[in-house]
């Protein structure tokens, strides 16, 4: 009996320890996974009741301060030239006494600026993409035309902070309830997007962005949203 006695209680004694480790074990493991997934980054980290629902997207980072380029003829010239000639001063940028608005047959180009050549003018409507050109003018530059009063708040190309274009409107401007859209952006074919009055500066400028359905003949503002400028060109 006793020897029963003994081996019961060795028996119990190698499953207790067995138990007491096999919960050690366990203990250790939770704490490592715990450890690890606090140090996780928050992209990376979901949630664990749900295995369908991501991470969150961070969001768009704000621009802290609007680029202000003051646009100049590189030193470089392309090589693609045209003949042309030039009408007056830019009505894109109408406070530089180098811009102006320029002719190639039936193709007006503007703003367009005087180079170090007195009848080559250099011509990129668009400073984001490589599509520069020279016009050899057959006639004279005319004298330049400046306002009076010089505008700091006017660009002669614009990119919001989402992205998107605009320039002035060359022509006739348009007044939509009251209001004028001084620069044009880029749309689509059922939504004209404009931009509404002046550009306001500040270290980040802004401005009235509307978009423009057609109401029969007449254009109405279906939205409209004060946005960030991400970079101006003058």
């Amino acid at each position: 009996m006793e020897e029963n006695k003994k081996k019961i209680s060795v028996s119990t004694i190698v499953v207790t320890v067995i138990a007491i480790i096999i919960i050690v074990a366990l203990a250790v493991l939770f704490y490592y996974y715990s450890e690890k997934l606090k140090s996780l980054p928050a992209s990376e980290l979901v949630d664990y009741e749900n295995k369908n629902v991501p991470a969150k997207k961070p969001k768009t980072p704000i621009i802290e301060s609007t680029a202000i380029i003051a646009f100049k003829v590189p030193d470089v010239l392309p090589e693609s030239t045209k003949q042309g000639k030039c009408l007056g001063s830019s009505i894109a940028e109408p406070f530089r006494e180098d811009a102006f608005r320029c002719q190639v047959s039936n193709q007006i180009y503007d703003p367009c600026f005087s180079t170090a050549q007195k009848d080559i003018v250099f011509c990129q409507i668009n400073p984001l993409v490589n599509d520069s050109f020279l016009i050899k003018l057959t006639q004279a530059l005319p004298k330049p035309s400046l306002p009076k009063e010089k505008l700091t708040n006017w660009a002669w190309f614009v990119r919001l902070e989402d992205g998107t274009l605009c320039s002035p409107f060359t022509g006739t401007r348009l007044i939509v309830q009251g209001k004028t859209a001084n620069y044009g952006c880029k749309s689509s074919k059922d939504e004209q997007i404009v931009l509404m009055g002046a550009l306001t500066e500040g270290v980040v400028w802004s401005a009235e962005k509307a978009v423009l359905v057609k109401n029969g003949t007449n254009l109405t503002i279906k939205s409209s949203e004060q946005v960030s400028i991400d970079t101006v060109w003058q």
